[in-house]
């Protein structure tokens, strides 16, 4: 039966490679991206290998497409939260900052979301966690502190120390 498998999902994936690619390589402009999705395509090809190959060609194609258009929403969403989310916190870290610190909308270029990118990556742990839960999720202190089992204060105090470091980040860049 393993065998069967295999022939069947190397047939499928012969038949439908180039296309497939062709498809995602035109909704995310991206080779990386679109190699990522297509391979995530046919892992759930695989995985569904027996269902898939019972259904007619037409069937089997859309199913297969429907697989990858999704992959691409997934993708764009994904992308889009954490823009947002970027873009909360450094909006966050400019106002903390005094105005000392363009807000996102005013950053120079894509380095300078980057290293805001890679400096709420060093935060602590702790600190990273809070941050993301008040900026992302738009919680309160008492709301973090129910969830994460802390002291409101305790959860302020941390915002602040996240806060205070990525401004002081990014004033020095």
């Amino acid at each position: 039966m393993a065998g069967d498998d295999q022939a069947r999902f190397t047939q499928l994936f012969d038949e439908h490679r180039q296309g497939v690619h062709a498809f995602l390589l035109a909704r995310t402009s991206d080779a990386e991206v679109s190699r990522d999705l297509l391979q995530e395509t046919f892992l759930r090809l695989w995985r569904h290998i027996d269902e898939v190959a019972e259904m007619g060609d037409g069937q089997r194609r859309g199913w297969i497409y429907t697989v990858a258009r999704n992959l691409v929403i997934d993708r764009y969403r994904t992308e889009a939260s954490r823009r947002e989310a970027v873009t909360r916190v450094g909006n966050e870290v400019a106002r903390i900052a005094g105005g000392q610190v363009d807000t996102v909308d005013r950053m120079a270029d894509r380095d300078d979301l980057e290293h805001l990118e890679a400096e709420i990556a060093r935060l602590p742990e702790d600190q990273r966690v809070v941050l993301t839960m008040v900026a992302v999720a738009e919680m309160t202190s008492q709301q973090v502190g129910e969830a994460l089992d802390l002291p409101p204060g305790t959860v302020r105090y941390k915002l602040h120390q996240a806060r205070q470091r990525l401004a002081d980040s990014m004033e020095r860049r």
